[in-house]
């Protein structure tokens, strides 16, 4: 792999764990404005279990982090000049 296509990975799975978080953090919103009971997971306007789409994205993240972290870690056998 050359170097500005692993840059370039790198560069879009953080790109991939920040807009994740900033998912989470909308979704939390909506969790308490758009249920009735605090323990609700169910949105009243969309309809959507809010919950399960947290619980998503915390899968995409800690699997972006896994991804980031091994190719760091890898960089030298994967990088061919």
């Amino acid at each position: 792999m050359r170097k500005p296509v692993y840059n370039t990975i790198i560069s879009l799975l953080i790109l991939v764990i920040l807009v994740s978080v900033i998912g989470i953090i909308n979704t939390q919103i909506s969790l308490k404005y758009e249920t009735d009971n605090p323990k609700d997971c169910i949105s009243r306007i969309t309809g959507n279990n809010l919950c399960e789409f947290i619980k998503s994205l915390k899968i995409i993240i800690i699997i972006c982090l896994l991804l980031t972290s091994g190719l760091i870690s890898f960089r030298y056998k994967i990088i061919k000049d």
